[in-house]
């Protein structure tokens, strides 16, 4: 259920100067984007959508839209109540600025795209805009300094700053990307030790380590519960691992000391040096 208000909205007026510094031209601003999903949102978040703009027009350099109320959202209804009641009278736009000039007395927003339009207490000539990227990214407080301070012309103490601000930001930027390259490298080791250990006790086998290694980058938690549900396997004995390293068949598991002596003597001494009590029962076929 919908609830169209009577109250149409000053979204945004052209001879107004937001508390940034500029003012928007409208006749450049781009609402085709906007036009074809016209959201209403409450301060600017996009987690609290109440409802859509209609009857969006451009009068007297001023853009205007009458809201239409969503009443099947909570919020949406107290909203509504407060602009009825005379209580919330503030809209704010939510626009990506594409071209800025600057003449001696104001700096202005000549092409802009309209990207949302929200009700707020504080209106947006009164400071509320919100700046978007290209990529419709809202941009934090530093960002936008850094966008304004490239549009306006710079003193040196400007320019000083933005290269101050530019700099906090890519050294951010690198902090992050770090930690973000730690963390993958200790989830991969962890990896690995797990998969590792789950091969040596029989859980998997060596073929599907990579499967479950790459299921793992996305969810670590779900390979580590398929994997310790499956049963261990007997871990094989050390006679039985240096046969298979030796390339010697099961069958000859039989073998006396003087078969070895004579089929495979580097098997004998490697199980000589590293399963000597092995070494010793086989010695005792000499009796």
């Amino acid at each position: 259920m919908a609830k169209e208000s009577k109250t149409t909205f000053v979204l945004c007026d052209s001879a107004s100067t937001n508390t940034y510094g500029f003012r928007i031209d409208l006749d450049g601003m781009d609402l085709d984007r906007f036009r074809s999903n016209p959201v209403m949102l409450y301060s600017h978040d996009s987690e609290q959508l109440i409802g859509r703009w209609e009857n969006i027009r451009i009068e007297e350099g001023r853009l205007l839209a009458d809201p239409v109320f969503d009443m099947e959202d909570e919020l949406a209804k107290k909203v509504a109540g407060r602009v009825s009641r005379g209580f919330l009278k503030g809209s704010s736009v939510g626009i990506i600025i594409r071209e800025m000039t600057e003449t001696e007395t104001v700096a202005v927003a000549t092409r802009t795209e309209l990207m949302e339009a929200s009700l707020c207490p504080i209106p947006s000539d009164a400071g509320a805009i919100v700046l978007y990227d290209e990529n419709r990214r809202r941009l934090s407080i530093d960002e936008i300094n850094i966008k304004l301070l490239k549009y306006n012309k710079m003193n040196e103490e400007q320019k000083k700053e933005q290269t101050t601000l530019e700099q906090q930001l890519a050294a951010k930027d690198q902090r992050i990307a770090e930690l973000e390259a730690k963390i993958a490298e200790q989830a991969r080791e962890r990896t690995e030790a797990f998969l590792s250990a789950a091969v040596n006790d029989g859980r998997i086998s060596a073929a599907e380590k990579d499967g479950f290694a790459k299921l793992a980058e996305k969810d670590f938690d779900t390979v580590k519960g398929i994997v310790e549900a499956r049963k261990a396997k007997p871990t094989a004995t050390l006679r039985e691992q240096v046969s298979r390293s030796s390339g010697i068949a099961a069958e000859r598991d039989a073998w006396s000391y003087l078969d070895w002596m004579k089929k495979d003597p580097e098997g004998l001494k490697k199980m000589k040096s590293e399963n000597p009590t092995a070494f010793a029962a086989l010695q005792q076929t000499l009796k």
